[in-house]
């Protein structure tokens, strides 16, 4: 049976409420997908999983527990398991569909946002399309976070997921 792309994005994010966004997650291949494909699918549970796994991407990449993104969408595949994720692909659609992804999910669009201005702290996108780059640096100035702070419990409920840990 081939799995739904909230199946794979739940196998991914599995112990998300107890590791946050921090934590490595299940990055196997067999849950591999274009997650920002979905960032404006009319069905709330694609939108709200493909965000939340493009959100994990960035907090495993920030804290150094894995990382899937890759600028080089050209990039040779050695074998299947060799799968990237295209952090332009994602950045460049987020851009896109900012206001709505906004709208709906305020939280986790701040917490998205924080760790895109984290991650350029740290030169992370030196080797991003220039243009987009400055695209996104301007979304990120225009955003007016400089450090973002929340419950997590607060960004579960906002996307309807069960909370673990006490407020």
């Amino acid at each position: 049976m081939k799995e739904t792309i909230v199946d794979k994005a739940k196998s991914i994010l599995e112990g998300m409420e107890i590791g946050f966004f921090d934590t490595a997650k299940n990055w196997d291949e067999d849950n591999y997908d274009e997650y920002y494909q979905y960032f404006s699918n009319p069905n709330f549970e694609v939108r709200k999983y493909s965000l939340l796994i493009f959100a994990a991407g960035l907090g495993n990449w920030l804290m150094g527990s894995s990382i899937i993104f890759h600028p080089n969408k050209n990039q040779i595949y050695k074998s299947s398991k060799d799968r990237i994720y295209n952090v332009e692909d994602y950045v460049r659609t987020f851009i896109d569909h900012r206001e709505a992804i906004k709208q709906e999910f305020p939280i986790l669009y701040n917490v998205i946002i924080n760790y895109l201005i984290q991650l350029n702290n740290t030169a992370q996108f030196s080797l991003v399309e220039k243009q987009l780059y400055l695209v996104l640096i301007e979304v990120l100035t225009d955003s007016g976070l400089e450090e973002h702070k929340y419950n997590f419990n607060d960004l579960l409920r906002e996307v309807g997921l069960p909370t673990f840990l006490k407020n």
